[in-house]
């Protein structure tokens, strides 16, 4: 049935090209997000990182990107980009912008693309996020046509983006409550920072400024969810100097093997570009 949906898919191409700016989120304000995250226990917390595997790209994902048989990733960054751009243009909050990515990677971990036909990875890319639009958000686009904002370079009419989700769904096996980063990032934010209270909303925006602009490589796919954002967190806070840092947590919550690997995404992160790390070691 999967292959018969992929065969059937079309696509209209226009004449404008898409904008291949892979900082495009930088810089801009995305306050205008909506939070909207919950206050999570420490069991709540304790269980999402038992269950968090269970929702990344199949193992040999990472090997395969890195060693070429996969020849997308400068695609793959520009698809993401054009997510986080559409996510800013309707107002979509940070859950639907990390289930989007997710769904995007676990579908191309189990799935292969035609290198030579791009358009499917956009149309994969409007897919995912209609598929995490419509189980996140309560206001969403009447027509799915709607959802193509910045001028890409490929439309595609509505039949074909469902044909697209359907495909989406029946390789992911219909899990798509997924544990992201963005599942997390309320917690560590308001834990490292000593607070009972929801995270401002100009830490998250951050945090997401950070996710949308650094995190997009093929390296960061390696990481579990709970890594990279206990690292963003902490990147956060220590550049926005917050006054009631604290780590301590990160000793019942990680292993010594994995709090070595928060600190490596932090350094991968800053040695993007300028800003701090907090070095808990």
């Amino acid at each position: 049935m999967a292959e018969n949906l992929e065969l059937s898919l079309l696509c209209t191409e226009t004449i404008d090209n898409f904008d291949d700016d892979d900082d495009m989120i930088v810089g801009h304000d995305i306050s205008n997000f909506q939070m909207g995250f919950p206050l999570e226990s420490e069991e709540m917390i304790r269980d999402m990182m038992e269950k968090e595997k269970q929702h990344l790209p199949s193992d040999d994902y990472i090997m395969r990107l890195r060693s070429g048989d996969m020849d997308f990733n400068a695609k793959r960054i520009k698809s993401l980009s054009w997510i986080f751009k559409a996510c800013e243009s309707h107002q979509f909050g940070p859950l639907c912008i990390c289930l989007s990515v997710n769904y995007f990677d676990r579908f191309l971990s189990v799935h292969n693309f035609p290198n030579d036909e791009a358009w499917r990875m956009q149309l994969l890319a409007v897919a995912c996020l209609s598929l995490a639009a419509k189980l996140e958000e309560t206001c969403v686009p009447k027509f799915l046509t709607v959802l193509q904002v910045g001028h890409p370079q490929f439309l595609f009419e509505a039949k074909t983006i469902q044909r697209m989700e359907l495909l989406v769904v029946s390789k992911l096996k219909g899990s798509l409550r997924a544990i992201t980063p963005c599942s997390y990032i309320s917690y560590f934010l308001r834990k490292m920072s000593k607070s009972d209270q929801e995270p401002s909303n100009t830490l998250v925006s951050r945090s997401l400024q950070v996710l949308a602009s650094k995190t997009k490589g093929i390296d960061f796919v390696e990481f579990r969810p709970s890594e990279v954002a206990a690292a963003v967190a902490l990147y956060v806070l220590g550049e926005l100097q917050i006054v009631h840092f604290d780590t301590s947590f990160l000793s019942p919550l990680f292993s010594p093997l994995q709090k070595e690997r928060v600190m490596k995404i932090g350094g991968m992160i800053e040695s993007s570009g300028s800003g701090y790390f907090i070095n808990t070691q």
